[in-house]
């Protein structure tokens, strides 16, 4: 479709990308230094909403203005799960090659899901599900005009706790969900 020249538009529009969306074992074990909206899960909107690998597609560009973190997890392990990749997961946020962003997982709550409790057991999220409880940034971080970007996952083991293992094995009804979300504002061309 041609675009309309000297023209572009700017929406409100996360990109997000997970780490895991499983029930039981995953079938390709998860690394510890995971990259993130690369070309792994490109074409599933289950997975991600990226359309290309690694970058914004057709001179786009993007002004993140706050990270979210979605976690779910039910089944036999899904405490042990939560609490232990809430503790032990930290994200780093990488534009071109620089680290432009680094705190452990905790720090990004999701600001969305399930909340509440019921007489058989516990629901967890990672913060209260409303728009004030996100993680906003104190600067925008600008994803530039076919510049390159990643999100790594890196986990630090508690003693002889190890929340990666957890997350690569357990039980044949864990269900597994680690997502994670730049919100900001997107600038593209007009068609």
């Amino acid at each position: 479709m041609p675009r309309l020249q000297g023209y572009r538009e700017r929406l409100h529009q996360p990109l997000w990308d997970s780490l895991i969306r499983t029930t039981g074992n995953p079938q390709n074990p998860i690394l510890n230094g995971a990259k993130l909206f690369g070309n792994a899960n490109v074409g599933n909107l289950g997975l991600t909403n990226m359309n290309a690998a690694g970058q914004l597609p057709s001179d786009q560009t993007f002004v993140c203005l706050a990270i979210r973190c979605w976690l779910y997890f039910d089944g036999t392990n899904k405490r042990a799960n939560y609490l232990n990749t809430a503790a032990q997961l930290y994200w780093t946020l990488i534009v071109g090659n620089k680290p432009m962003f680094q705190a452990p997982c905790w720090y990004h709550p999701a600001g969305g899901g399930v909340w509440g409790f019921d007489s058989t057991s516990s629901i967890m999220t990672l913060g209260t599900p409303e728009q004030p409880s996100i993680l906003k940034l104190a600067r925008p971080i600008i994803i530039p005009v076919r510049q390159g970007f990643l999100a790594q996952a890196d986990w630090f083991p508690i003693g002889s706790v190890d929340g990666l293992a957890g997350i690569n094995s357990g039980a044949s009804d864990d269900q597994k969900v680690i997502l994670l979300m730049l919100d900001g504002l997107m600038t593209r061309d007009v068609q």
